[in-house]
């Protein structure tokens, strides 16, 4: 860390931490991340933000806002299913009834064309938008820089396992000025019953610009989806496009349609980022950059690292001229291309948590809610060193087991086996489910290597109980850790959310929260292009609604997960998955 950047942390912690006692502010954490990492941070109602709460609600919600976009379409996601032909209707009649819209879409390279040429992939799928409206469409497929397409070692790897080295990952879905946020795929599971979180911002032209301005920029060093299929039935199909639908015969053959990767470092995207950060035609502002095909790494992470600082001087200037009771901050995660913000915000959480513990004094106070919670979930369990590092932290637990302070306890929720996307499946994936129970038990291990399971008991004596959560057992301690379950559903839920002490209400109100794409673990951390939304509110409503989403979440997680259950036999991981899941742990 360079010594400026160790004065600034220095300096804000003093200002922050130094200055009060028995008070705090929701704002002093997203203040402290946005200043010390320089990255945006976007001012906004509450009012403008809506929680969606099912699988089919999201859904149905793409297709409402596909079919009311005037300006602009921008997705980022790890891939499309193949069987979702009917999303690819709705793009190309939006397309057509608006000439004027632009189509903007961000996928991985190694999972967009798995199961071609063989088969459907979302490449084949998509590859005739970009022909059939060819001043409308950007199709761009992001591959590591790892591993090349069709590279010697990508061929020796297999389809399969190259996805093991890095991915796209980012899943954003932005429509004309509103957003939606989230952690879920475009596919047919996570339409129906495989358990996400999804968060829509609206009308806040900023933070679509600054979205829309990042894809932008990854495209750049993306390769180009280009359409090599029947150019016959592209002109049949754009001439009857509203007469047909996901099962016309022409529309099914188009989704099978050859494709080719191409690569011109950005020069033929239609859309650039304006001086003002607004998007216009590429040709009013063309680019000075052209990434190569190979070795763009360096400039890249340059390129991103100049662009969040841009834009941290941006906003940061619009900010003082716009109210809002909630603030938002888009972390990035990049491991391979040297950027960190995420895992970068955790030591200053560490801090900010740490600093609750001893500044306020319940006993004083008189909190009704004297502890602070942090709720942490991913549907693939994993987490990396650094989030070990925020659960497990000495500086916090050992300050909340001092008498008068304020001690902060972690839960944990991981999928159970049944609910892992994996479960059921053939081959080396069916051992999945298990591996990520072996790492649970390893983690597990440390929590209680550290008594992290022991009950709190702050003042010497008397234990803590939460008497508003549905599926507490009795009191609370450090570190818990449950696992969802619900018949029938996968889950692939993650997020975090805080709810700080309370001097008049014993019920969670959690003021933080972290959605995205990031599962927290070593392959998020490492590997893949990640993108997660850091959200602080004052707004009551608002805290009441991420209530009932850790609510939810704990309703169908009501299994403690402790050393016995972990040693049970239908627990039992056998020795091939546990020398497998060692070799590959940080691939999952």
């Amino acid at each position: 860390m360079s010594t400026q950047r160790s004065s600034a942390i220095a300096t804000h912690k003093a200002g922050i931490f130094g200055t009060k006692t028995n008070a705090w502010d929701e704002f002093e954490l997203p203040e402290m991340v946005s200043e010390i990492l320089k990255v945006p941070m976007f001012s906004v109602s509450s009012e403008s933000i809506v929680t969606v709460r099912t699988p089919r609600q999201f859904y149905g919600l793409l297709k409402n806002k596909i079919m009311q976009a005037k300006r602009r379409i921008f997705i980022s996601t790890l891939y499309i299913g193949r069987e979702e032909r009917e999303l690819a209707i709705y793009l190309g009649q939006a397309l057509a009834r608006q000439p004027q819209l632009q189509l903007t879409i961000l996928m991985d390279a190694m999972r967009a064309t798995r199961e071609s040429p063989s088969s459907v992939s979302s490449a084949s799928l998509l590859s005739h938008l970009a022909a059939m409206f060819p001043n409308q469409v950007d199709i761009r497929l992001y591959a590591t820089p790892a591993l090349r397409p069709k590279s010697l070692k990508a061929r020796l790897i297999g389809k399969r396992f190259n996805e093991g080295l890095g991915l796209q990952h980012m899943k954003v879905y932005g429509f004309d000025d509103d957003v939606i946020i989230s952690g879920a795929n475009l596919s047919r599971d996570y339409f129906i019953r495989r358990m996400d979180r999804y968060m829509l911002i609206q009308n806040h032209e900023s933070i679509a610009n600054y979205l829309h301005s990042l894809i932008l920029l990854i495209s750049r060093f993306s390769y180009e989806l280009q359409y090599k299929g029947d150019k016959q039935l592209i002109n049949f199909c754009r001439e009857h496009i509203f007469d047909m639908d996901d099962f016309s015969k022409e529309h099914m053959a188009l989704s099978q349609s050859s494709f080719h990767l191409g690569w011109d470092g950005g020069d033929g995207l239609l859309l650039s980022e304006d001086t003002d950060g607004t998007i216009s035609a590429a040709g009013l502002w063309p680019s000075s950059e052209t990434f190569p095909e190979k070795n763009w790494k360096d400039v890249a992470s340059k390129t991103l690292r100049d662009f969040t600082i841009r834009w941290h001087e941006r906003v940061k200037a619009e900010r003082s001229h716009r109210n809002g009771d909630t603030r938002l901050i888009p972390l990035l995660q990049m491991g391979q291309l040297s950027i960190t913000q995420e895992t970068d915000m955790i030591p200053l959480l560490t801090d900010y948590l740490s600093a609750l513990c001893s500044r306020i004094k319940p006993m004083q106070t008189n909190l009704a809610r004297p502890f602070t919670t942090v709720d942490l979930t991913s549907g693939y369990f994993t987490l990396s060193g650094t989030y070990r590092s925020l659960v497990l932290s000495d500086k916090i637990h050992s300050l909340g087991t001092t008498p008068s302070s304020v001690p902060v306890v972690f839960r944990l929720v991981a999928a159970s086996p049944e609910a892992n996307g994996f479960y059921g499946s053939k081959g080396l994936s069916s051992r999945i489910p298990a591996a990520y129970t072996f790492l649970e038990k390893e983690f597990w291990k440390q929590v209680v290597a550290k008594s992290l399971h022991e009950p709190l008991k702050p003042d010497g004596g008397s234990s803590i109980f939460d008497l508003t959560d549905p599926v507490s057992q009795g009191s609370l301690a450090p570190v818990e850790l449950r696992e969802w379950s619900k018949y029938g559903w996968t889950y692939h839920q993650k997020g975090i959310w805080i709810s700080l002490p309370s001097h008049n209400n014993q019920a969670l109100q959690p003021s933080t929260t972290l959605i995205g794409s990031s599962n927290f673990g070593s392959r998020s951390e490492k590997l893949d292009l990640e993108c997660t939304l850091f959200m602080t509110t004052k707004a009551t409503p608002l805290k009441a609604v991420l209530a009932e989403e850790v609510l939810e979440m704990r309703e169908c997680a009501r299994e403690l997960m402790n050393s016995k259950t972990f040693d049970s036999p239908e627990r039992k991981v056998d020795i091939v998955t546990r020398f497998l899941t060692k070799l590959v742990k940080y691939m999952l």
